[in-house]
């Protein structure tokens, strides 16, 4: 009985193998390309993860026009380089290309609470171009970069600027 089970795990362990070998190997691991399927899968998976424990933080800083003009000049000095001023990040046609691409922070406003982005900002993504900006900007500022990000989607597209 127990080599009957022993065979069956062994060969169930030797599929998955198989299986995963085959999707590496199949999968689109090029930096210029979209990510596959499973690249993605895993990709959501370990942030969901990573983002769990902070989820709970609340803002501490209140939205006032002071606050948010702080964070805006905060955004725009730190954040704005990759995820452009509107927030929408990387384009596939301009800018600098990263890899993995820099999301916007437009496209799922409310998928992360303030505590989550407030830790993504202070602690970097690893493995990613997102650093951690606990040494440039304190608590306080960061919290109200959190404000600023949360009122980007909630802004009208910029205008574009008249050329001479």
């Amino acid at each position: 009985m127990k080599k009957t089970y022993s065979k069956l795990t062994l060969g169930l362990v030797a599929l998955i193998f198989l299986y995963a070998l085959v999707s590496f190997l199949r999968e689109n691991w090029s930096a210029d390309e979209a990510p596959g399927v499973v690249e993605t899968f895993l990709a959501k998976w370990a942030l969901s993860r990573a983002r769990q424990a902070e989820g709970s933080a609340q803002n501490p800083v209140q939205p006032t026009g002071e606050n948010l003009e702080e964070g805006r000049r905060n955004y725009e000095k730190q954040c704005a380089f990759c995820h452009g001023m509107d927030g929408k990040g990387q384009s596939q046609t301009t800018g600098i290309q990263f890899y993995p691409p820099v999301p916007s922070l437009l496209d799922h406003p409310n998928e992360m609470t303030d505590g989550q982005i407030q830790s993504i900002i202070s602690k970097g993504i690893r493995y990613t171009a997102m650093p951690s900006f606990a040494k440039e900007l304190n608590p306080d500022e960061i919290w109200k970069v959190v404000l600023w990000v949360r009122r980007l989607s909630q802004q009208p597209p910029p205008k574009p600027e008249p050329r001479p």
